[in-house]
């Protein structure tokens, strides 16, 4: 008989999610803009907050800002999908499709769709903020290490 599996809490399915959209250093203008996610979807609404992620999308790695953009849209459809929070278990295959589905949305359904949201935006700024403190610390640690060797 093997051992039941343990039940994933809430905040643990949305820390994971978040952390799957996040770059392994976030650099502070990165930073910045994790940050105001959760205020824009406050103050904006999840439909307007998620097209003006949409326009500031770039699938360029290089594009450093809109593809970190990308990368947060594709990871809001995805939780979307996984989770079956709209179009009853539908996985949407385009960030534009989801962004239409927003809008044909049930009130109830848009509602919970954008608490279950802007919960993860939290999560992105909060773990973008300790990524970007490790980049700090890393950094500092590189210039202690540099300086020892330069006085050796």
């Amino acid at each position: 008989m093997s051992a039941p599996k343990p039940v994933a809490r809430l905040d643990q399915s949305m820390a994971h999610a978040a952390s799957s959209m996040l770059p392994d250093a976030v650099p502070d203008r990165l930073r910045t803009r994790y940050r105001q996610l959760p205020v824009m979807l406050r103050i904006s609404g999840l439909a307007a907050t998620y097209a003006f992620i949409l326009s500031s999308s770039r699938p360029d790695p290089t594009k450093e800002v809109g593809f970190a953009y990308k990368l947060v849209a594709d990871g809001i459809r995805t939780h979307i999908s996984e989770h079956a929070l709209l179009g009853q278990g539908k996985r949407w295959v385009s960030n534009r499709d989801l962004l239409e589905a927003f809008a044909e949305a049930d009130r109830s359904v848009y509602a919970r769709v954008s608490a279950e949201i802007e919960a993860l935006a939290g999560w992105l700024s909060r773990l973008a903020e300790a990524r970007y403190r490790e980049g700090e610390y890393a950094a500092a640690e590189a210039e202690k290490r540099a300086a020892a060797e330069g006085t050796a």
